[in-house]
């Protein structure tokens, strides 16, 4: 074991250019019961007839149907398990292809154990990543840590980027609700034990909503057998300050429902600490600057509340009624900042402290009902579906700033209060059908979505700053939407076609401001994959896609978040949407090595812009319609196993992106910000126990220049190790994760141009140790109904701009 931790601690990012001369063939067949039932979900192995280690392993999909590729010719073993059944087994001799075999498993109610895979995989499709974690180390990781492990998936900055755009997160097809810190507390409360796989879709079809440029689909397991189980789980972490988790969940199943409940506390200290600059200007020559030093201690108490019931009504009728309910009350933030005050000689002049302390309380309750009608005997379906989403966000914010000359001596002080409040109804109802055949499927629906949203800001206090008044703000917006969707496979062509057409109705209105935007628009998103495999070794794929993106209601918003009362965040009422147009070309090579090529151009993007008022020496940083951004890209995903206990993928991109906007504080001329950069990640999953209760796992990450709106980003890199342990027959798990374990993961933030010039360096707690312990009683092997049940509007909600 000592050896091979030596060597996982030498790498960096690893290249496997694997080529070999032998014939490789493929095995095709289908898993069973013994009433000839088609089994959905076993897992299928495909070992070495000499030693038993693992080869490859899959699992069969809805019709039972599973695939291996790309086999050598030899003898094998092929071993298929699936809970409540007992494991079958087969000697395998592979001299050529073999199609049509059936694998026969026979039911047995108490033999429950299943055959855990301990490696995760990558499987490419036409559309999309899939990246399978179920049953593996990652398992034990929050669903937050695990999307950081992702190939192409990037966290800077508290977003979350695919292919360097903004991806939305959806949980079994659903969109999340939240965006932001909101996202990242859910993501971090949902347990990585109830993943099955991530999905990196870069072309969603036309039944997704049209601002779907990018998805980040996490899917859950599948309930494929009768009883009950249950489990509880503790994190705890320690990073500057210590912070725990706390959870349980509970599942039931019988003939004619499905009961799930899932519920975790997470109390939270967090710590952050940022060094920052402003060059002030007048007019372009420079007039002296402020060096700030930035320090947030963030208390939160977050609950989340999950509970599904699924109801088998007939044969060829099920309906679910689903609630999630996230509550984080009393959250504070105690921010501490010091300004040090120099002038054009580079002297210091003066300098102020402020404290800011922020309460902060939000709630988020999302209910939907779902009906599934199984129409016919060729595999047609009906879903009906609605939704009702309520959200609610307060915040009250005290500001009390202390001036000081050189000598330390008192010069003055003022303060004021900020309160905001934001409520929303979202209210969604859609019908979709879904009609397969032999070798193509129709889908079609049509969806409505209304939303209302109401905020209001108050201000009070000593001194009020500059251009704030209190408001009023009212948001309202309709959505009707269809699409039809086209799918079809022949000889060695595959073909994904669709149209989605949405008709959107729009008011935006700020009381105080006399703003009224209102927005009235239809518009068509095209969709199209076509792939071409000439042969086991090579696929072609060409795709299109155009779709658009609304303003986040928080970024519509003209609340504030205040640094002090001379730097802010606020929102922007005045914003409207912006249209995407993405073209790629995909090669795969024995199906491990794939290449892509992208361009991507957006109008109108929505992106944030910091400026600087250089008269008044105001900083402040909003959401806005850029004239355009784009980027040309080359990607490269490799994954395999190196060897029996070695699994590794590493994802590599190499990318040029440019946007121009309008420098509003520099005469309103037109800016461009642009770089060349490179995105690096090696994962790597070592099993270190034959039995597979022990392993291990680390990951390095590279990124190199970046840009967002006018921000330019400089280096960021870290390295991760894991460890994971299961005991009691893999009844109880122990796990220890080192998350940077050489603090390098510091961001580099900058806007320099023309009389702009600022920029800060975020220091958080990125570097920690998480000890986590998890036990299942009750028939724990049992797969359960878990998923999250977000609408497709959900994404929308914009987090409060904290720094």
């Amino acid at each position: 074991m000592l050896t091979k931790l030596t060597k996982l601690l030498g790498l960096v990012f690893v290249f496997i250019a694997y080529s070999g001369n032998a014939q490789k063939y493929s095995v095709q067949g289908k898993v069973v019961s013994d009433e000839q039932k088609a089994l959905i979900y076993a897992n299928v192995f495909l070992l070495k007839n000499s030693d038993s280690t693992l080869v490859k392993a899959v699992s069969s999909n809805e019709h039972g149907a599973f695939e291996f590729t790309h086999i050598e010719a030899g003898t094998y073993i092929l071993k298929s398990s699936y809970v409540g059944y007992t494991d079958y087994a087969q000697p395998l001799v592979i001299a050529n292809s073999i199609q049509d075999i059936q694998l026969v498993l026979t039911k047995n109610v108490q033999e429950l154990e299943g055959v855990v895979v301990n490696q995760p995989t990558i499987e490419r499709k036409s559309d999309r990543l899939v990246f399978n974690v179920e049953n593996t180390s990652l398992s034990e990781l929050s669903s937050y840590d695990i999307l950081k492990q992702t190939p192409g998936v990037i966290i800077t900055n508290g977003s979350i980027l695919v292919k360097n755009s903004s991806a939305e997160v959806y949980i079994n097809d659903r969109s999340v609700y939240l965006t932001g810190s909101e996202l990242n507390s859910l993501l971090t409360n949902y347990s990585g034990s109830n993943i099955k796989s991530v999905e990196v879709i870069t072309n969603p079809s036309a039944k997704y909503d049209a601002e779907a440029s990018t998805i980040i689909n996490i899917t859950t397991a599948k309930s494929i057998s009768i009883g009950y189980k249950g489990s509880v789980e503790g994190r705890w972490t320690q990073a500057v300050f210590p912070k725990y988790t706390l959870g349980t969940s509970h599942y039931y199943k019988n003939d004619f429902v499905n009961a799930f409940l899932n519920y975790s506390y997470n109390p939270k200290k967090q710590y952050k600490h940022d060094n920052s600059y402003v060059n002030w200007f007048d007019g372009n020559t420079p007039n002296g600057q402020w060096e700030s030093d930035f320090r947030k201690v963030t208390r939160s108490y977050a609950h989340q509340l999950s509970t599904i019931l699924d109801f088998t009504l007939s044969a060829k009728s099920d309906i679910s009624l689903s609630s999630n309910i996230l509550h984080s009350p009393n959250t504070k933030l105690a921010n501490d900042i010091r300004t040090d005050v120099y002038d054009a000689n580079e002297q210091l002049a003066s300098y102020f402290n402020t404290d800011s302390d922020l309460d902060n309380d939000r709630s988020n309750v999302s209910v939907t009902l779902d009906y599934e009608l199984k129409i016919g005997e060729k595999g047609a379906t009906m879903n009906l579906v609605s939704d009702y989403i309520y959200y609610k966000d307060a915040q009250n914010q005290f500001l009390e700033t202390n001036y000081y000359a050189v000598d330390n001596t008192s010069t003055g002080s003022d303060s004021f209060d900020f309160y905001a409040e934001q409520k929303n109804d979202i209210y969604t109802q859609g019908l979709d059908f879904s009609i397969p055949s032999e070798a193509s499927s129709f889908e079609t629906g049509v969806k409505y979505s209304a939303i209302k949203s109401n905020s209001l800001v108050n201000y009070s206090g000593d001194v009020v700053p500059l251009n704030t008044v209190d408001d009023q703000f009212k948001y309202t917006e309709n959505v009707y939407a269809g699409y039809a969707q086209f799918n079809k496979e022949w000889e060695k062509w595959s073909l994904s076609t669709g149209l989605r057409g949405e008709y959107t109705d729009v008011e935006a209105n700020s009381i105080a401001l006399g703003d009224i935007n209102t927005q009235k628009y239809f518009e068509l998103f095209p969709t199209s994959i076509i792939t071409y495999a000439p042969s086991e070794n090579h696929q072609y794929s060409m795709s299109y896609k155009r779709s658009l993106e609304r303003p986040k209601y928080g970024s519509l918003n003209p609340y504030r978040y205040y640094y002090n009362e001379d730097q802010y965040i606020g929102g922007n009422p005045s914003l409207t949407r912006a249209i995407e147009n993405k073209i790629a070309f995909d090669y795969t090579y024995k199906g491990q090595f794939i290449f892509s090529l992208y361009y991507q151009h957006v109008n109108n993007n929505l992106s944030k812009l910091v400026f600087q008022e250089n008269e008044n020496q105001i900083l402040y940083e909003s959401f806005y319609n850029i004239d355009h951004e784009f980027q040309y890209s080359l990607d490269f995903t490799y994954y395999g196993y190196v060897n029996s206990w070695w699994y590794l993928y590493t994802y590599m991109s190499g990318f040029y992106l440019e946007n121009e906007f309008v420098a509003l504080e520099s005469g309103g001329v037109r800016e461009q910000n642009h770089t060349v950069g490179y995105l690096g990640q090696a994962y790597n999953q070592f099993s270190l126990a034959k039995d597979g209760t022990l392993n291990a796992n680390m990951t390095l990450y590279y990124l190199s220049n970046f840009i967002q709106g006018s921000y330019h980003f400089k280096n960021q890199f870290y390295v991760d190790l894991g460890l994971t342990k299961s005991l009691w027959n893999k009844r109880a798990t122990i796990s220890l994760n080192i998350a940077d374990i050489f603090n390098t993961n510091r961001v580099w933030i900058r806007s320099q141009y023309l009389n702009q010039d600022n920029a800060y360096k975020s220091m958080a707690e990125n570097r920690n140790i998480t000890l986590g312990f998890k036990y299942k009683f009750g028939n724990f092997r049992l797969a359960d109904n878990n998923r999250e049940t977000k609408s497709e509007e959900q994404e929308r909600l914009e987090e409060k701009p904290v720094m």
